[in-house]
């Protein structure tokens, strides 16, 4: 009982950490913020994290674990078109789930040792698999490319990823009102399929045609295009 009692606890910490991290920014919440928070003691928080590097490790092998599985291959199928967009939403749902460690990337590098190693390696791990994934697509008759234009769409579209938080923050669509807003979500996800678009062929085509109608126009720079009213 007690054991069971240890593991809800290390959860309770851990979810309420990633929810501070993300609304907060990881570098604004220290462990009496989240003790805090948990109406807990910092030192019952210590008995479980030693610090706020290791509530950042687990966070951090948590979205490494939870992201491999989902971008995995069936085993017992080809893949098909509604697979493209299984991966996109997965990508994007599981970003955003742990934006922080994106956001914060740099910071969290030059101060966390063992994030320093672990997120260049999930980096690669995803890569590689979004290679793997590609290239089924292509063996089951719904992309045509090359394997340079693979490796190239696959680094492009972890770029896009891994720095949207940050596009959002610097041009002002985020902000502490409006950055748990699930548009934005969606808004990555429109961004990428615009990335492969070129290499869509058949059934696939005709999914990402359909899936574009539904996103609707992008409203991120619509501001841009409205008459400004003159000074006086």
């Amino acid at each position: 009982m007690s054991h069971l009692k240890t593991l809800k606890t290390k959860e309770r910490i851990l979810q309420l950490s990633l929810q501070l991290f993300n609304e907060r920014g990881e570098r604004s919440v220290t462990t009496n913020h989240i003790a805090a928070e948990l109406n807990m003691s910092p030192g019952n928080l210590y008995y479980h994290f030693r610090n706020k590097n290791e509530i950042i490790k687990e966070l951090m092998a948590q979205y490494q674990q939870q992201t491999l599985q989902m971008l995995a291959l069936p085993e017992d199928r080809v893949l098909d078109a509604n697979d493209k967009i299984g991966y996109f939403q997965v990508l994007s749902s599981q970003l955003w789930a742990y934006r922080f460690l994106h956001r914060d990337v740099y910071h969290l590098v030059e101060n966390n040792e063992d994030f320093k190693h672990m997120y260049p390696e999930f980096a690669n791990k995803v890569m590689q698999q979004g290679q793997k994934i590609y290239k089924a697509f292509v063996q089951a008759g719904l992309m045509e490319m090359t394997d340079s234009e693979i490796e190239a769409l696959t680094i492009n579209l972890w770029i896009v990823l891994t720095n949207w938080t940050n596009f959002l923050y610097m041009s002002g669509h985020l902000s502490d009102s409006n950055h748990l807003e699930e548009k934005w979500v969606w808004q990555a996800l429109r961004q990428m399929l615009f990335l492969e678009g070129a290499y869509l062929r058949g059934e696939s085509r005709t999914t990402y045609e359909n899936l574009m109608h539904s996103l609707g126009p992008s409203q991120l720079f619509a501001h841009l295009s409205t008459p400004q009213s003159p000074k006086t």
